[in-house]
């Protein structure tokens, strides 16, 4: 069953499902598909009807370039309908030099239409770049791409980054104040988060609720049902499930809302960082999943500095667990630091029951880790130290192992192991 969408229905509810926070005016007027678009993120929108090319930093407005598009009106859905798709779309490779038609002028970029919704809706054709030209600028002379002079195109080549920046290919552009995109904005985080946080919980019921029945899954040609068990299957294979993400942007078309992260996914010691693409449609009961897509960071290098950030911020929360579990040990709150171990840790109540024991002749307690290794696999993280414990009345040194889970809640304990060093030896 391929994906049917109605475009008047989502384009309405896109523009006015969200204002059921009360009428919110603001001086402004921002172009509806920048969403979730923030400062430091370019975004490109083409307005057809106004054979324009406009540039946005965030929400701001940073260039207005005339650009032409496809001989013909409206969306395209066939190959050699000389028709401009209208959609969100990046652009994945360059052409140039000897390898690019004199015709196509300084250089082309290659946008991957069809995406995964225009191949779930049947839509077909190829080669629809964003290009220069060799002859004078005329509106609407291309066979479907997006055309600029090479002066334009060189000035719009700072703002191109592969599988990062937009590009929104519309009939034509609406605006809103300000304030209700921020409206619709938080509607889209928050059902990207609770969509993260049912699918890394294993909680079904609500994953499956974040699905359309109009689901398509076009690579694999599975639809709902296929693609649901699939992931179930996929999910009892792994004891845990971490996914942590980062950068999200949130834009819109007249068909859709899309929805684009960086995504480090974990499944016991599997572990995938790449882009993950949510194609979302406005029901009456709010935003549902229509399709998904993922591109791996060595196809996207802009993500690949956030990827790096990401893992940086990981250790350094590794080592704030480490710094809230030696802390707790020392203030002898087993409390605070039973909770820092998860409830499958072997013989937890046992284990704290004897700590407790063996903690309370102490009146003082302190706890140092030297030579800290942290080791990471998958949702796995494997922390090695030197571990000196002192107290008013004992004192012991040794190599401890801590083998710890990412879990929603954060780091947790679930193995652990001591081993005695003879310093004298």
């Amino acid at each position: 069953m391929k994906l049917r969408i109605s475009r008047k229905i989502i384009a309405g509810m896109m523009l006015f499902s969200f204002l059921w926070a009360g009428e919110i005016m603001g001086n402004e007027r921002i172009p509806v598909p920048l969403i979730g678009v923030r400062d430091g993120t370019y975004a490109i929108c083409v307005d057809k009807s106004l054979q324009r090319l406009y540039v946005y930093n965030g929400r701001k407005q940073v260039e207005d370039i005339p650009c032409s598009t496809g001989m013909n009106p409206g969306d395209k859905k066939v190959q050699g309908d000389r028709r401009t798709p209208e959609g969100v779309y990046f652009f994945e490779r360059i052409i140039e030099g000897q390898a690019l038609p004199e015709t196509y002028g300084w250089r082309a970029y290659t946008l991957n239409y069809p995406n995964t919704v225009d191949r779930a809706l049947g839509k077909n054709g190829n080669g629809i770049w964003i290009h220069g030209r060799k002859l004078p600028l005329e509106n609407r002379d291309t066979k479907g791409c997006v055309s600029l002079t090479n002066s334009d195109l060189k000035v719009l080549d700072a703002y191109l980054d592969p599988y990062h920046t937009p590009i929104i290919t519309l009939e034509s552009v609406t605006t809103i104040d300000e304030q209700s995109l921020d409206v619709m904005e938080s509607r889209y985080r928050s059902f990207i988060n609770d969509w993260i946080d049912a699918w890394q919980n294993k909680d079904f019921e609500k994953y499956e609720d974040c699905y359309s029945p109009r689901f398509y899954d076009a690579l694999r040609n599975q639809d709902r049902d296929g693609f649901l068990a699939r992931k179930r299957a996929i999910s009892s294979r792994y004891r845990h499930i971490s996914i942590l993400s980062r950068g999200l942007v949130i834009v819109g078309t007249d068909s859709y809302v899309l929805c684009y992260f960086l995504m480090d996914f974990s499944g016991d010691s599997f572990q995938s960082a790449g882009v993950k693409y949510v194609y979302l449609e406005n029901g009456s009961e709010g935003p549902r999943i229509i399709a998904e897509e993922f591109t791996p960071l060595s196809r996207a290098w802009k993500w690949q500095a956030m990827a790096e950030e990401l893992e940086r911020r990981q250790n350094e929360g590794v080592r704030e667990f480490l710094d809230a579990w030696r802390s707790s040990w020392e203030n002898k709150d087993l409390v605070s630091m039973k909770d820092l171990y998860l409830a499958s840790f072997p013989d937890r109540e046992e284990y704290f029951a004897t700590k407790a024991k063996n903690l309370a002749p102490y009146q003082s307690v302190r706890v140092v880790l030297d030579r800290v290794d942290i080791q990471r696999s998958g949702v796995y993280w494997t922390v090695t130290a030197n571990q000196r414990f002192a107290s008013d009345s004992y004192e012991d040194f040794g190599k401890k192992t801590l083998r710890l889970v990412s879990t929603s809640r954060g780091f947790r304990v679930i193995q652990e192991q001591w081993e005695k060093i003879d310093e004298d030896s």
